[in-house]
């Protein structure tokens, strides 16, 4: 298959040679990094393919999205998941937080001032230069905080690939991935969720909708949230509309086994060897998961419950080069043993 080279720019063999199989690595890259998000992640697998084999609108941005659905389930996190697939680092984006552009006179921090104008000094936040790379990625994160002039904008770029700065420099979005997350139907999800038979903190009052019936209303309602609040002829520019799913009890523990791989190899780092036996990591789950906030408190209740207390324990009491930390738990607490290591194994306690 023909590499594609955009306008003089280096090609990235991502899917040069032996398309359906790099497709399904980047399928499988995408799926360990955003957990639980079959048709988002499939939507940009085939988004990516498309605009590999050369043959997209080549007036329009290679890809556009609008990301939708509960927080904390990865909407923005997928797009820079595709940044380290693509470009070997999450931090390989353009993100626009839209709240910074609230107000009409906001909007020149993007495009620049014309001449003449206040702050026509200050450069723009989007340049040629940040376009150049193939497979440029933007992230419009909190699209709905944006004042009606952004939106003005933002339909040339979806429409015709391209933008003038302030100065009048054509800026060309037609090697780019658009992807643009929403939380107008926020407030309307976490009712539906507070209703959920799920995860939920202690003592809160729940009714008895089954999780998956409450799935398809959510899917119902962020859509006609997103209809009654952009205009269609925004919609109608847009690739794809993606309601992400809410995160389920098997979702929550993959979530958790990728944060705790993380922990263990910052730990290791510094001469903290740990081993973690499934009841802490239930527990862990038990105490860090709510249906309505998504991922967020999981990691929270990793640094609150695991991390502080363990640094603690090596702080006061130090730890030896042939030792590990046993981190286990009842229905209470997580417990922390400080034991002998055996060729990497742990095989008995010492405190």
């Amino acid at each position: 298959m023909r590499s594609l080279s955009h306008k003089g720019v280096a090609p990235v063999p991502l899917l040069t040679e032996g398309a359906m199989i790099k497709a399904n690595e980047l399928r499988e890259q995408l799926r360990k990094e955003v957990i639980g998000q079959e048709k988002a992640v499939e939507a940009l697998v085939q988004a990516v393919v498309i605009a590999d084999l050369g043959i997209c609108d080549p007036q329009r941005p290679l890809g556009t999205f609008l990301f939708l659905g509960p927080t904390g389930t990865g909407k923005s996190q997928l797009g820079r998941s595709l940044a380290k697939a693509l470009h070997g680092d999450e931090k390989e984006v353009l993100a626009i937080n839209c709240t910074e552009f609230q107000n009409p006179h906001d909007v020149a921090k993007l495009v620049g001032a014309p001449p003449g104008y206040v702050g026509h000094e200050h450069p723009p936040f989007i340049t040629p230069e940040k376009l150049a790379k193939r497979f440029t990625i933007i992230i419009f994160e909190e699209l709905e905080k944006a004042d009606r002039t952004f939106f003005d904008l933002l339909l040339q770029v979806l429409e015709r690939g391209e933008m003038t700065t302030g100065a009048g420099v054509h800026l060309d979005f037609t090697n780019c991935f658009l992807i643009m997350t929403s939380n107008v139907c926020a407030k309307e999800v976490d009712d539906i969720n507070k209703g959920v038979v799920g995860f939920h903190p202690p003592g809160q009052k729940i009714c008895s909708l089954p999780f998956d019936s409450a799935d398809v209303k959510i899917q119902s309602t962020c859509m006609n949230a997103v209809g009654n609040f952009f205009s269609p002829e925004f919609l109608n520019r847009v690739d794809e509309i993606i309601t992400f799913n809410r995160l389920k009890e098997e979702h929550l523990m993959a979530i958790l086994n990728k944060f705790l791989l993380d922990t263990r190899a910052r730990l290791a780092m510094v001469g903290i060897g740990t081993v973690i036996d499934e009841q802490a990591k239930r527990f862990l789950i038990r105490r860090g998961s709510n249906v309505r906030y998504g991922a967020r408190p999981l990691r929270r209740a990793l640094r609150q419950l695991l991390e502080f207390p363990l640094a603690k324990l090596v702080a006061e009491q130090g730890l030896d080069r042939n030792q590990a930390i046993h981190i286990t738990a009842d229905e209470e607490r997580l417990s922390f043993r400080v034991e002998k290591l055996c060729k990497g194994q742990v095989i008995g306690s010492v405190a």
